[in-house]
């Protein structure tokens, strides 16, 4: 039988990363992960990977692509035999196809019914999704803005900036939080899309929003099972000094109203334009186990890992 493909959604901070531990903690579904991602590791193929070497057409580009995704975390995670990569370039269509039977096989050897794949990146790229896996399932959550923003400037370990440039960073993320949840909104409406709030997830005694996952993704299992087993990734604190002040509120509501009067598709335009012009900008993590530099040609130039 064809493994269930299931996609996590959501902005970054948003209990994505929970949501898909929660997920990969039941014996049908299997997920990349590991201990140093938290749990479930982004693959970021579709916003990076299959945008990042060039056209299918471009047998160069194809080449390149096989020797970076197989040097990748993700694939390397997979346990698949670096030569069953080349052969599934050379038999499948396009990128989307690829990551698809990488995934199925993926299941396939882990005895799983479905797998899942987590990518705050590709929130905004369903429509990628879903000509790869037209029969995919599309599971999103959203945060409150205002936890959502506290999180980002304080998430990992960081010290935001101050003054009008913390102000900025206010108002980037409260415009960014109302694009992605209405796109999650709008894609909700479809019968492969559901959309659920960390809040929900997070306040829920009677399991009644793990029910609903579960029922969504039309798995039999116990909700009582979808509990990570990971640490929590968390920057909440109760800390006076890691709160946005009346004025940092003012601007969080002023980026929201801004946002709901602006139409969706152009919001997404902006979006669109700002990843065109930063080009494909590769998270620090994607190659920590091989040490692999796209931007290295010869692999012997490449540096040996301790």
């Amino acid at each position: 039988m064809m493994a269930k493909r299931i996609f996590i959604l959501g902005l970054q901070r948003s209990g994505t990363t929970w949501l898909a531990n929660m997920l990969a903690a039941l014996p049908q579904v299997a997920a990349v992960a590991h201990e140093d991602h938290r749990g479930v590791h982004e693959s970021v193929f579709f916003s990076h990977f299959a945008r990042g070497f060039g056209p299918w057409q471009d047998a160069d580009a194809r080449k390149a692509f096989c020797e970076a995704f197989a040097a990748s975390d993700y694939y390397q995670l997979t346990e698949h035999e670096p030569e069953l990569l080349p052969e599934l370039v050379d038999s499948s269509d396009d990128y989307g196809d690829v990551f698809v039977r990488v995934m199925d096989l993926y299941a396939a050897v882990e005895g799983a019914e479905a797998w899942l794949e987590k990518s705050p990146h590709h929130t905004l790229m369903a429509r990628q999704l879903l000509r790869a896996a037209p029969d995919a399932h599309l599971v999103m959550v959203a945060r409150r803005t205002q936890d959502l923003i506290l999180s980002r400037l304080y998430g990992f370990g960081r010290t935001p900036q101050a003054g009008i440039k913390r102000k900025l960073d206010v108002l980037r993320g409260s415009l960014t939080a109302a694009l992605y949840r209405r796109e999650m909104r709008r894609l909700a409406a479809s019968e492969n899309a559901l959309f659920v709030t960390y809040e929900a997830l997070k306040n829920d005694p009677d399991h009644a929003t793990r029910k609903t996952i579960l029922s969504f993704l039309e798995i039999e299992a116990d909700p009582a099972q979808m509990e990570s087993t990971y640490s929590a990734n968390t920057s909440h604190t109760n800390d006076e000094a890691r709160q946005l002040s009346l004025d940092e509120l003012c601007i969080m509501y002023l980026g929201l109203g801004l946002a709901r009067l602006v139409p969706l598709s152009a919001l997404k335009a902006v979006q669109r334009r700002r990843a065109h012009l930063r080009g494909v900008d590769w998270p620090d993590w994607v190659w920590t186990m091989t040490s692999y530099d796209p931007t290295v040609s010869d692999p012997s130039e490449l540096s040996d890992k301790d």
